[in-house]
């Protein structure tokens, strides 16, 4: 099933796109009046305030760099986190590291006018950069596909790209509904995700959201630790399928040669799938696409 969770994300997304395109020709082409000052809420406790349009941005989330790209802004990022694929415009220095450790004194020394960072962003850390360079911090929605959607408005216009924002929404918006009508008829399946030694996700995050969407139902949620998932508890629940992210080294051959799910009737069956990480964990412009691989991956019946 591997082989067929990433075929064809291309097609059906792009096709979604185009008539997104073809819909927003009556979309505003000139440049707009400055909305400053421009105040949104984000994920933080408290409404950010821009007085102008900031000029050297930090993303401290790949997702986050992907939509200010997204936005057009992407000529404004001076620092992002590692695995980002900065643009051939875009000329920018790695402030996080694959680690996931922050590189708290290159943040500081790029002069951010704007830091924008994820819930899951390290909070001392981004506190430190906050108050050594009294830049603000938008703090980017990120556990659903419609804070994602939230994200791109509240992004557009924070950066002064209001026009920009409301095209990816529709594109995105379009792209999301082709891949749920494809769905339409899908029965529920039930499944694990394994990011590593049976660690598995939060209930609050992406790809739990993306699963729940792609008419999957987690048999971890409500139960989901900081540890492994206990393995008594997963041979019980028993799941249709079994997902795994790519960061994780599982295979279907270790889960087949483990005395601990072999027996699993997804492992029997190889009903088994790797999900690429850095696209179903990222809050971004491609949620879409991660929303398709992963229903391809619970329901691939419903894209042949």
């Amino acid at each position: 099933m591997v082989n067929r969770v990433l075929p064809a994300l291309a097609s059906l997304i792009a096709a979604a796109v185009v008539v997104a395109g073809c819909s927003e020709r009556a979309e505003p082409t000139a440049e707009l009046p400055s909305p400053y000052p421009v105040t949104v809420q984000g994920a933080g406790d408290a409404p950010l305030e821009l007085s102008a349009a900031p000029q050297r941005i930090v993303a401290l989330d790949a997702g986050a760099a992907e939509l200010v790209s997204a936005l057009g802004a992407g000529e404004r990022l001076v620092g992002v986190p590692a695995g980002y694929e900065a643009t051939a415009d875009e000329s920018v220095d790695e402030v996080v590291r694959a680690t996931g450790q922050i590189d708290i004194a290159r943040a500081v020394a790029l002069e951010p006018d704007l830091i924008v960072a994820a819930p899951n962003t390290d909070r001392v850390d981004l506190t430190q950069i906050e108050r050594q360079t009294d830049a603000p911090v938008y703090l980017q929605p990120a556990s659903s596909v419609d804070d994602v959607k939230r994200a791109v408005v509240e992004l557009g216009w924070l950066l002064g790209q209001p026009v920009e924002a409301r095209q990816l929404l529709a594109a995105i918006k379009d792209s999301v509904a082709a891949v749920e009508s494809r769905l339409a008829d899908a029965e529920p399946v039930s499944a694990f995700v394994d990011t590593g030694f049976f660690i598995t996700i939060p209930d609050r995050s992406l790809l739990a959201d993306l699963i729940a969407r792609a008419h999957g139902v987690n048999v971890a949620a409500g139960k989901a630790g900081l540890g492994p998932f206990p393995l008594d508890e997963l041979v019980a629940a028993d799941p249709d399928v079994y997902l795994a992210t790519s960061d994780s080294d599982v295979t279907i051959e270790s889960l087949r040669k483990s005395p601990d799910t072999a027996a699993l009737a997804a492992v029997r069956g190889g009903h088994f799938a790797v999900l690429p990480a850095e696209l179903v964990t990222r809050a971004g412009p491609r949620v879409a696409q991660a929303l398709e691989a992963v229903a391809l991956a619970l329901h691939p019946d419903a894209f042949r």
